[in-house]
């Protein structure tokens, strides 16, 4: 999958060159190494090259690609730390925005406040109709969600 900003690494579940396109146009559908990935339309996606296991490694019985190139130890731990700092992030700005929801609960709001991952400017958002809270960091790379 098509690497996100700031993730220093690849993940282990796809080549490296390997990107999703939702509904391609003719000729739009390849991965970064410019395969045409509709040369497998009709292969079990397990048995397509571009879908690696959990540590990287082809499923049994794929197909080849002569682009394949699976992320290596050190783009995985990379990648696995980089989601991990991330998911801390998430704990961190969810603990402490509790009071907030809370104290708007069943109403709707908007207000900025002091980020308490990065102390910048935390938007935050919460609709009556649902509880759901959006939220979003001036800083990159730091928090953003939608419920």
């Amino acid at each position: 999958m098509a690497k996100r900003p700031g993730d220093p690494g690849h993940a282990p579940g796809w080549c490296i060159h390997y990107r999703y396109n939702r509904a391609p146009k003719p000729g739009e559908n390849t991965c970064e190494a410019g395969v045409n990935l509709d040369k497998f339309h009709g292969t079990a996606f397990a048995a397509r090259p571009c879908f690696l296991d959990k540590v990287g490694q082809s499923n049994p019985g794929a197909e080849t690609c002569d682009h394949l190139r699976r992320p290596t130890e050190e783009e995985m731990a990379d990648h696995e730390k980089w989601v991990s700092g991330r998911m801390d992030r998430m704990r961190t700005v969810m603990v402490a925005i509790r009071p907030w929801r809370d104290a708007h609960k069943g109403r709707s709001a908007a207000e900025v406040v002091d980020c308490p991952v990065c102390a910048g400017r935390l938007h935050l958002s919460i609709s009556s109709y649902n509880g759901h809270v959006h939220g979003s960091c001036e800083t990159a790379d730091c928090v953003s969600w939608m419920e």
